[in-house]
């Protein structure tokens, strides 16, 4: 149920809001598999919908609640629009910047994206919703603590998709959850 602000909500956007944005994508396996009705029922597509939001709902993101009954994270209230700072020297003095914030009601368009993104995954990556934190490690101690990672860089946790991920950028509270790790 996709109700702002609602109690029982368990969804940013409905099922249909959800086909028209992967409607537009790039016809790749995931889109494929949420486009072939006969393997992918609504009631799969619901729950990867389910399933997306309760994943987004576990970030930390700016501002607070609109309300203390809310069952999700948005609508939240004193979130600023990314990118959204006019720039009012043109009018006159004073010269300010102003911002542009979301309301108390408002579902940042960013979020549904996301959860449609997320939901399109999951739906034909179920091996993602068992991920242990520990595949990007080739090996893992503990008596003498030997790790290993498979990569050099950041290591990340509760991995989702880079396209669903870029969505957060301007509304969560830091970035994705990584942590470095170097060889000595």
């Amino acid at each position: 149920m996709a109700t702002v602000g609602s109690a029982t909500a368990n969804s940013y956007i409905t099922l249909t809001e959800c086909n028209e944005l992967i409607d537009g994508l790039v016809q790749d396996e995931d889109v494929a598999a949420w486009d072939t009705s006969s393997t992918t029922s609504t009631d799969a597509k619901n729950r990867a919908l389910y399933t997306a939001c309760q994943r987004i709902d576990r970030e930390r993101f700016l501002g607070a609640k609109a309300t203390d009954t809310q069952a999700l994270q948005w609508p939240r209230t004193g979130v600023r629009k990314p990118d959204t700072y006019v720039n009012t020297y043109a009018t006159g003095f004073p010269f300010r910047i102003t911002a542009d914030f979301f309301t108390d009601t408002e579902i940042p368009e960013q979020i549904k994206k996301a959860q449609a993104l997320l939901a399109c995954y999951l739906n034909n990556n179920k091996e993602a919703l068992n991920l242990t934190g520990l595949e990007a490690y080739q090996r893992v101690g503990v008596g003498g603590i030997a790790v290993e990672p498979y990569r050099f860089g950041p290591v990340w946790f509760n991995n989702i998709p880079p396209m669903v991920e870029r969505y957060f950028v301007g509304i969560r509270i830091g970035g994705p959850s990584t942590v470095s790790i170097k060889r000595s």
